[in-house]
């Protein structure tokens, strides 16, 4: 049911590509299933120190930093999903905001997936979000033993991206270096690291 890549430090699962979790269906019926890969990744320092440790600078300011459609803030890029153009036909007067935003996300798509495949990207240029989510319906069908493991992965990726990205920002913030500022600069120290 699960998979956990402890090269890559990731959480797989062969069930993402049937995805049956009510939460992320699409919202209209001409659309492809595609799960929780409707999600807009926020890419974080830990994932920027992967591209560049990787000599991949030239993918991170052309896919990433130069992204047509993305936030790039201080310390991380949000990439922003695709929203098809359905969308724009339902009928959102009457939604709270957090209904609003699921109703998008229903009619969304990661810039990154690919049909057939899911992620396009390296899994170490992967958000620690996207390592290491699984929906509460294949955890549902997780005997105790794999649930606990599922946990307990969950939780080591999680706290290796935040540990890092803690640590680093904190040292530009001291600097007084930042993604919107001082890019190649920021670049250049974590491909120092």
């Amino acid at each position: 049911m699960i998979e956990i890549d402890k090269k890559q430090l990731q959480i797989l699962s062969k069930a993402c590509f049937n995805c049956s979790d009510s939460y992320f269906q699409p919202g209209h019926s001409s659309l492809p299933v595609i799960g929780c890969c409707s999600y807009s990744p926020v890419i974080s320092l830990y994932e920027i120190n992967q591209m560049v440790q990787q000599t991949d600078r030239n993918f991170f300011i052309n896919t990433i930093y130069k992204n047509d459609n993305c936030t790039i803030n201080d310390f991380n890029i949000i990439i922003h999903a695709h929203v098809h153009p359905l969308f724009e036909e339902e009928n959102t007067d009457q939604l709270s905001s957090i209904e609003l935003s699921d109703l998008k996300l229903s009619y969304s798509t990661c810039q990154f997936f690919e049909r057939n495949k899911g992620c396009s990207l390296k899994p170490s240029y992967k958000n620690a979000t996207c390592r290491s989510f699984i929906c509460s319906t294949i955890e549902d069908q997780l005997d105790t033993e794999h649930q606990k493991h599922l946990s307990e992965w969950s939780r080591t990726i999680q706290l290796e991206t935040k540990t890092f990205n803690d640590i680093h920002q904190a040292i530009l913030k001291e600097k007084g270096l930042s993604l919107t500022k001082n890019v190649d600069t920021v670049l250049d120290y974590l491909e120092n690291l």
